[in-house]
Parts: C-alpha cells; structure tokens; sequence
C-alpha cells in the first residue's frame, strides 16, 4: 500500500470520527438561547451550574488530550514518509482519547438530563435538530 493510499485513508477515518462525534451529547445548551426556551426553574439552573462545574475540569483535560493526540496524528499523516507501523500507537492515543471525550460528555450529559423534564428533554432534542439542519443548510450555501 502506498504512502499516500495510507494518508487518504487514515484522512478519512479521521472525517468519519469527528463527523460521527457530533452529537446531542456535545451540543453545550445549557451556554446557549436554547436554554432560555426551556422554562427552567431556579432550582433547574442552579444544579445544572452546579453539575457543569463539577466536570469543567475532566471535559477540559478530556478535550486537550483528544487535541494532542489529534496534533501528533496530523504530524503523521503530514510527514513525507508515513510509517503506518509507527502510526498505530498515536492512532491507538487518538482512538482511546476520543473514547474518553465521548464518556465525560456523556456521563455529564446524563446528570443534566436527570435535571429536565421529559417536555424539557423533548423540547430540547427538538432544537438541537433544528441547529444542525440549519448548519447542513449553511454549509451547502454558496457565497454570493
């Protein structure tokens, strides 16, 4: 297999796994208007601040490590010379850390579900779809 066989293949791979980690999960609500179309109550807000701040810090080094593993593969597949061989322990790094990102975000997400209503949830499933069509739509349109 060729180099460049190995860099279109390890390209798009990585494509696939950014495009399939975009999720309800990693759409940040609670930052976000949508959260004013919820209807939370006080006490609401109040646990979801209390639930987002008690991962700040695991989806802060979840999302460096997922950076720097992502860095070191790009290095790779930058490099003249791939060394598939040589590439399998960063993409292992990439892999195990993506895999991470995806847990931290997940369990978080959980917790703040745990928070809503099932109207709640429902409404803001509801929104989520509605964002990402609307970015689909962006991202086909052609500048004037």
């Amino acid at each position: 297999m060729s180099n460049r066989s190995v860099r279109l293949i390890l390209a798009g791979l990585l494509a696939l796994s950014v495009a399939h980690s975009q999720n309800r999960a990693n759409f940040p609500w609670w930052n976000s208007p949508v959260r004013d179309d919820l209807g939370l109550s006080p006490a609401q807000n109040q646990k979801i601040r209390q639930i987002v701040r008690s991962y700040r810090d695991r989806l802060l080094d979840a999302r460096n490590n997922t950076q720097k593993a992502e860095g070191a593969l790009d290095d790779i597949l930058n490099d003249p010379d791939v060394n598939p061989e040589a590439a399998k322990a960063v993409i292992e790094r990439v892999a195990k850390a993506r895999a991470e990102s995806s847990r931290v975000i997940l369990e978080m997400s959980v917790q703040l579900r745990a928070v809503l209503t099932l109207d709640q949830w429902r409404l803001l499933v509801r929104r989520w779809d509605e964002i990402q069509r609307g970015k689909k739509g962006a991202d086909t349109q052609v500048p004037p």
